[in-house]
This record gives C-alpha cells, sequence and structure tokens, in this order.
C-alpha cells in the first residue's frame, strides 16, 4: 500500500498537467467554434474578438490566422485583413486560398505602386525560396538528408552494377537537394530577421526625410500597404516601398508581419 501511495504521488503532476493541457485544448476548440459560428452569422466584430482571443493565447496556424484576416475584411478594418492574411501566408506560402485573398484585400488599398522590375532568373530564384517557410525547407532537408543514407547504404551493400549505378546517381542528387534546401532554409530565415515586413495601419501617413516631425515630408502612403522595415531609431522606422524609395514614420504606423 505504501508503494502504491508512493506511485500515485508521483504520477499526481503529470495526471495533473495532462488534465490542464486537455482543458486548453477543449477551450481553444470552443472558442474556434464560437468564432466560426460568429462568422457564419455575420456577427464579424465578435468573431474577430473570439478569434483573437485564440491567437493572444498564443496560438499559431494559417487557417486561424486566415478565417481572422476575414473577419477583420468583413467588419471593415482593411489594414487588419491584410496583416493577418499575410502572417497566415507566412506559415503556408502555397496556400491559394490566401494568395488569392490577399490579392483581392490589395485591390481595395489606395496606393498602387509599381515593383521594382527585377531579373527573370532573380525573381524565380526568390519565388522559389519562398514558396516554403524555414522550417519547411528544414524538413525537406531532413528527408534528403534519409533517402541520401539509404541510397549510399544500397551502393555499399549491393553486388549489382544496376543498383550500384541508380544509388549513386540519386545519391548525388539527394545531395545537391540537401545543399539547395539548406540555403533556402538560412535564406528565408535570414530574410524575415534581418528585413522584417510590416503592414501599415494608419489610414493616411507622411513619410519624412528624417526621424523628426519637422522634416520635409517625402511621400504620402495610406492603411494596408506592406513595406520593409530597413532602420529603426528611438519611436521611428525607416520603411522601403515596394519601388525602392524610404521614408521615416512613427513605429506606431505599423505593424510587424
Amino acid at each position: 500500500m505504501r508503494y502504491s501511495n508512493n506511485y500515485v504521488l508521483i504520477l499526481l503532476p503529470f495526471l495533473l498537467i495532462f488534465s490542464s493541457l486537455s482543458l486548453c485544448a477543449n477551450e481553444e476548440e470552443n472558442l474556434m467554434k464560437q468564432a466560426n459560428d460568429a462568422y457564419i452569422s455575420k456577427e464579424y466584430e465578435k468573431a474577430v474578438t473570439l478569434y483573437r482571443q485564440i491567437a493572444d493565447n498564443g496560438n499559431e496556424g494559417a487557417i486561424l490566422y486566415y478565417n481572422l484576416g476575414n473577419a477583420y475584411f468583413k467588419s471593415g478594418s482593411l489594414a487588419e485583413s491584410v496583416l493577418w492574411y499575410e502572417r497566415a501566408l507566412r506559415l503556408d506560402p502555397g496556400n491559394e486560398d490566401i494568395q488569392h485573398n490577399i490579392a483581392f484585400a490589395n485591390q481595395k488599398l489606395v496606393d498602387r505602386i509599381e515593383v521594382l522590375p527585377t531579373f527573370f532568373l532573380t525573381r524565380w530564384w526568390n519565388n522559389l525560396s519562398q514558396s516554403l517557410t524555414s522550417r519547411g525547407w528544414a524538413i525537406a532537408s531532413i528527408i534528403g538528408t534519409i533517402m541520401l543514407i539509404f541510397f549510399m547504404i544500397s551502393f555499399l551493400i549491393s553486388g549489382k552494377n544496376w543498383i550500384r549505378s541508380s544509388s549513386l546517381i540519386i545519391s548525388f542528387a539527394a545531395f545537391l537537394f540537401i545543399s539547395f534546401t539548406i540555403i533556402f532554409a538560412v535564406r528565408e530565415k535570414n530574410r524575415i530577421r534581418l528585413t522584417p515586413e510590416a503592414i501599415i495601419m494608419e489610414r493616411v501617413i507622411h513619410a519624412k526625410s528624417t526621424p523628426d516631425n519637422s522634416s520635409n515630408d517625402l511621400f504620402v502612403i495610406h492603411e494596408g500597404l506592406k513595406v520593409q522595415v530597413t532602420d529603426q531609431l528611438n519611436n521611428w522606422v525607416e520603411i522601403k516601398l515596394p519601388n525602392g524609395e524610404k521614408g521615416w514614420i512613427p513605429k506606431t504606423s505599423i505593424e510587424i508581419i
């Protein structure tokens, strides 16, 4: 009986943790159902509140962010909808529904800024790199490594020439695949970390030549526009537009994606 009590005491903390996790999961599921029901019932502001509650609890997910973007769009908050669509796309770059809704929301933006032209190979390389997240490329690298090990073993233990030749060719291809996936994983991680992107949240904002309200106005931009953040000083950030123009705006005017 004494040993039995000891086992109970040992297991009790794990049971409590498991129970807490189960309760949290059930709560999040209930909130998601309530949010979806509110959206279907066209109670868009209620849906926003519920989706935000889930997100603010530390939950991430392309579907959650996509639904939140939809709710914001339906409630008339254009900048917020673009922000959450972009965040959803970061988690699922190949999702056509998210891409379509971003394109549709962008048609509602005031600003029509031409993107700087790039060499087609550079554009192809960038699109390929951004087709997966850094985590996605890391997973692809692991799969490639498993393939490389498998076919290298086949090459070493097989007595048939055609199997050895095929294994060697596939192993070389797997090695190249691993190399590219590592390059893309590092590239995507650094792209987001070193040159963060943001959404303009103010309806109208005047970009300044220096981080000072008394400096000259360079250009005017509006809510929902996606920009790069290239520098920061106190409560100001330097932004870069898709056409290459740069200017300073208050930090409170943007939300990092």
